[in-house]
């Protein structure tokens, strides 16, 4: 069977083939729109990495990868394999295929990071086995038939770990995720700060609206961007589909949601500087809560202390710490991934491996604490 197993970029030949796989496999649950619409998937085969794997000629397996030149990433997703033939290592296959094809044919790649499902050990005993570090879980992030629980995993090279900013102290409430992040990779101590902003914001916000404009959404977070008037901007990979503001815009949160199973990002603020963003946070996690929302995750620098108090402070929890994950003037800036799930948190379905369990752990420790404690930093 192995000589017979070929992997290749995906073409337009290929629509039929993807998309009848990821429907005979998922059952129509699929979360990810891309292989279930046509016109999607044909723009993603042109605007990302789709590879499939066939064997005599038959498409049995996909995987996609996604890359960003600016920050030397990439992150791998999506893959599925034709039950008929599971066991024979071709998701592994594709992957350290697709990882080989982008560092041979791109700007450069040292950075590669997957999110893997924890319903079963298969897929995180694979990229174990292909050298993923394991930095952190996402309780309740996707919804198949079932409320899922997945885990964050990459692949850093050393020239990315080279080039790391570690001149900064880490907050207390991230501290945790990054000691079982740090015994992954090997990486050397921070030590902890309290010393952050604990000051009381006394202008209001204003009424937020939320927008799905999903062309307007993106057109006016590009000029932002080109105006440098808009933060936490770095979301790998998503675009803003909806964009939730006050009347002037002096107040506007960008976020993408996936209407298939009410998965959101956000992926920009631009804010009042006189405005709490805590009670901005907490406004747009109403909002979004209303809009049917159920799963909410955004990111923020490691070193950037007092937005984090800003974050917890709207109950956003610690889930992940992603060293050297954005590349920025020869420096790589450590990022901590924030969630929150306005579902019931149910982990019964799940077989988190190894080290996933510790960041399982960490993370009903810090639910729990924010949640159901009154919030002490000290």
């Amino acid at each position: 069977m192995e000589s017979s197993f070929k992997i290749e970029r995906a073409n337009s030949f290929d629509l039929a083939s993807i998309i009848e796989l990821y429907a005979n496999a998922y059952e129509g649950t699929y979360p990810d729109p891309t292989f279930s619409d046509v016109f999607l998937l044909n723009k993603s085969i042109s605007d990302d990495y789709i590879f499939v794997g066939k064997y005599e000629g038959k498409l049995i397996a996909c995987l996609k990868m996604q890359y960003d030149e600016k920050n030397l990433l990439a992150k791998g997703g999506a893959a599925v394999v034709n039950p008929s033939y599971r066991g024979n290592n071709y998701t592994q296959k594709l992957l350290s295929f697709s990882i080989q094809y982008l560092k041979q044919n791109t700007s450069g790649l040292e950075v590669t990071y997957v999110i893997t499902r924890t319903v079963n050990e298969s897929a995180q005993t694979l990229i174990e086995k292909m050298g993923f570090k394991k930095l952190g879980i996402f309780p309740n992030v996707h919804r198949t038939d079932e409320n899922e629980t997945h885990a964050l995993a990459a692949l850093i090279d050393q020239s990315a770990i080279e080039k790391r900013y570690t001149s900064f102290n880490q907050h207390p409430k991230v501290h945790g995720l990054f000691e079982l992040t740090r015994g992954e990779l090997n990486l050397p101590p921070i030590e902890q700060s309290f010393d952050f902003e604990k000051k009381d914001y006394s202008k209001e916000s204003k009424t937020l609206e939320i927008i799905d404009a999903p062309n307007f959404v993106l057109h006016r977070k590009n000029i932002l961007l080109e105006r440098n008037e808009i933060d936490f901007a770095f979301f790998p990979f998503h675009q803003p589909t909806h964009l939730i503001t006050n009347d002037n815009q002096t107040n506007e949160v960008f976020c993408y949601i996936n209407k298939i199973d009410n998965y959101c990002v956000i992926t920009g603020i631009k804010i009042d500087r006189e405005v709490d963003l805590a009670s901005i946070l907490m406004n747009v996690s109403n909002i979004l809560r209303k809009k049917g929302v159920r799963y909410i995750e955004l990111l923020v620098r490691a070193n950037r202390l007092n937005i984090i108090e800003k974050f917890l402070s709207a109950k956003f929890i610690p889930s992940g710490y992603f060293p050297a994950f954005q590349l920025e003037d020869n420096n790589r800036y450590d990022y901590v991934v924030f969630s929150k799930s306005f579902e019931i948190l149910d982990f019964n379905n799940i077989k988190p491996k190894g080290i996933n369990k510790l960041f399982l752990n960490e993370y009903i420790r810090l639910w729990e604490e924010i949640y159901l404690n009154k919030y002490v930093t000290n």
